[in-house]
């Protein structure tokens, strides 16, 4: 077997930035593989922005977006982006909403102006509302029979608490019920505005050609009111640690949840606690699946993660168990987690391992239009340096063991975390006295 070389290097490709009149930016990348180009259109709100009583607004009214037009319903709409070869995305997140296409680049002025009529005229009709409303009631009915959506509901439910943080996309069947087409468009016009949006685009154009389309399609695009959305606080701090179960009776298996709140994506240790949590639980080489699978045979699969936010994050443990190992499960993952900044700290050997999963092959994450422009808007949406792409390879190699250990004990906080427990309690709900942290059951609400 051959040795495996140095892992590449990542070279970004400039970013040509402009401003429109409106104030909404325009950034370039030129990318000449082959004659097509994506757009991806990032605007500044997300589930977190939901107002206060109305989870799920964001959500629903993005998804209310490509219903159709002034001029066009949602079957005409959907012809005239198929008629382009292409579809719209609409994707939300906690921090923004991202609509984005990939078409050939000839096409590329009649996407934008597509893309104009969508953000500037949509339709936001009642009849549409109600539909889209029964469609997401429905998810939420199937996702309360999933032991894994529960689990991470319940998850960041307990770690936000109140905070904007704590709720998801789809928000609750109470609040959905509540919901009006003028609460849609309210939304809509504080949230939808040029100044603070930016518009990506990547592929076999010209920056200057772009900049002048865009102007001619999305130049006339204005706010509809002063009003906008409040800015996402940042994240709670005084979240007890405490066990929460989701009783289901029958259930041979429990959905595990560990964690607690985590640093936002501008954390200065970012590489650091990368590389500690492909060493602790990111891939599956290591320790928590190593533990607990390859050892003891307990799951077929855990995982840790960090969740960086804007403005907060999480960290947490996610696995599903045979029932009757429930208590043994939750204190081997809370042992890991302090075993890597204490009593077992990272070793050389395994740090290598962690650090190549995450550089060699790294570079294949830019090689077409649509990944360029997707690795663009996370730049936009967590304010990020142009060479942030550049600087990870070399950042992650020069991580070393003691700083791992050192990002463990400051960012890792077993004795604060929230476990979420979802499965059968009567076979382990009396053992769980010996996680030393208090014990509530709970309802979830879809």
């Amino acid at each position: 077997m051959p040795g495996a070389g140095a892992p590449a290097r990542m070279t970004f490709p400039p970013v040509v930035r402009g401003v429109l009149s409106n104030d909404l930016r325009v950034w370039t990348i030129r990318h000449d593989t082959v004659p097509v180009v994506t757009m991806v259109l990032v605007l500044p709100v997300g589930s977190a922005h939901d107002p206060a009583g109305m989870p799920g607004l964001a959500g629903l009214m993005a998804d209310l977006l490509d219903e159709g037009t002034d001029r066009l319903d949602a079957i005409g709409l959907a012809e005239a982006f198929a008629s382009l070869g292409t579809e719209l995305s609409v994707d939300v997140g906690p921090d923004v909403t991202t609509l984005s296409l990939t078409t050939l680049s000839r096409f590329a002025e009649p996407a934008l102006a597509l893309l104009g009529t969508i953000i500037t005229h949509p339709r936001l009709h009642d009849d549409d509302l109600s539909r889209v409303r029964e469609i997401r009631v429905n998810r939420l009915r199937q996702l309360r029979s999933s032991a894994s959506a529960v689990a991470d509901r319940a998850f960041l439910s307990a770690v936000f608490g109140g905070h904007p943080y704590g709720h998801g996309t789809l928000g609750t069947t109470d609040a959905l019920s509540r919901l009006s087409i003028d609460d849609v468009r309210a939304f809509h016009a504080a949230g939808v505005r040029p100044a603070g949006a930016t518009l990506v685009v990547t592929g076999n154009v010209d920056p200057d050609v772009v900049h002048a389309a865009a102007e001619r399609q999305l130049g006339i695009w204005r706010a509809l009111q002063d009003a906008r959305p409040p800015d996402v606080p940042a994240g709670r701090a005084d979240v007890p640690a405490r066990v929460l179960v989701v009783n289901r009776p029958g259930a041979p298996q429990t959905e595990v949840r560990v964690g607690h709140l985590g640093p936002s994506r501008q954390v200065a240790e970012y590489h650091t606690l990368v590389a500690l949590d492909a060493l602790l639980g990111g891939q599956f080489s290591s320790r928590i699946n190593q533990n607990l699978r390859e050892a003891r045979g307990l799951t077929y699969g855990a995982r840790t993660a960090f969740d960086f936010r804007v403005r907060a994050g999480t960290f947490s443990c996610d696995t599903n168990v045979q029932g009757d190992a429930t208590p043994l499960v939750v204190s081997e993952i809370l042992a890991e987690f302090e075993a890597v900044g204490g009593s077992r700290p990272a070793g050389a050997d395994e740090l290598d391992r962690a650090k190549s999963s995450l550089t060699r092959g790294y570079v294949r994450r830019f090689e077409t239009s649509a990944q360029l422009a997707h690795a663009a808007a996370r730049l936009v949406t967590f304010g990020l340096p142009e060479d942030t792409f550049d600087r990870f390879v070399p950042g992650v190699e020069a991580v070393t063991p003691a700083a791992v250990s050192a990002a463990a004990r400051q960012h890792l906080h077993p004795q604060d975390a929230t476990v979420v427990l979802v499965g059968d309690a009567s076979g382990w709900r009396e053992k769980l006295s010996q996680l030393g942290r208090p014990v509530e059951e709970c309802e979830i609400e879809f």
